[in-house]
């Protein structure tokens, strides 16, 4: 009987997470105003020399975001993928072939006070990365621009900016974040 009833129990669980998955708030990337109850402080400007650059599966290069609930995994033995719920901490974006860019700028902008955990890498076309930046459950303020640089290695230039930004304390936290190429 508890054979047939784990057997049963692992039938229905791809149906429990599809569920669980459809019940979850769809993650925020916007680039329209805020509503009247929402006012969100603008990015200061970029410096002349800099370029914005384009987001990866996405539209313009800044993003705003409602930080979700941690991703969570489940595997499936045999052939099946693993099912489970992803966050939306993760941001790409993409630097353009032939632009040998001297430094790269982040502009985050929390529009919650909140506990974020920011991480930010630059990544390489031969699979490598250079971490720039790593704050774990740090306190920031709304509105309170926090502008990261780095530069790049003096012999390779990366293919992607990524920002993962998020953590338990942030969850329905919003902030803002664009990147941008210098020269």
């Amino acid at each position: 009987m508890s054979r047939r009833f784990s057997v049963i129990g692992l039938l229905t669980l791809p149906f429990s997470f599809s569920v669980l998955v459809q019940a979850q708030p769809a993650a925020t990337q916007t680039k329209a105003p805020a509503t009247a109850e929402q006012k969100d402080a603008p990015l200061p400007p970029l410096p002349t020399n800099c370029r914005p650059l384009p987001l990866v599966g996405g539209e313009g290069s800044t993003v705003t975001k409602t930080a979700s609930v941690p991703g969570l995994r489940v595997p499936i033995p045999g052939p099946l993928p693993s099912v489970g719920v992803r966050n939306n901490w993760n941001t790409d974006w993409f630097v353009p072939s032939g632009q040998a860019f001297r430094t790269y700028r982040v502009v985050f902008m929390p529009h919650t006070d909140a506990e974020y955990s920011v991480n930010m890498t630059l990544k390489y076309p031969d699979e490598s990365i250079d971490q720039f930046y790593r704050e774990r459950g740090r306190r920031f303020t709304a509105n309170k621009v926090v502008v990261v640089d780095t530069s790049p290695r003096s012999d390779l230039q990366p293919f992607q900016v990524n920002t993962n930004i998020g953590g338990l304390q942030s969850v329905g936290a919003r902030y803002t974040v664009a990147v941008a190429g210098c020269l």
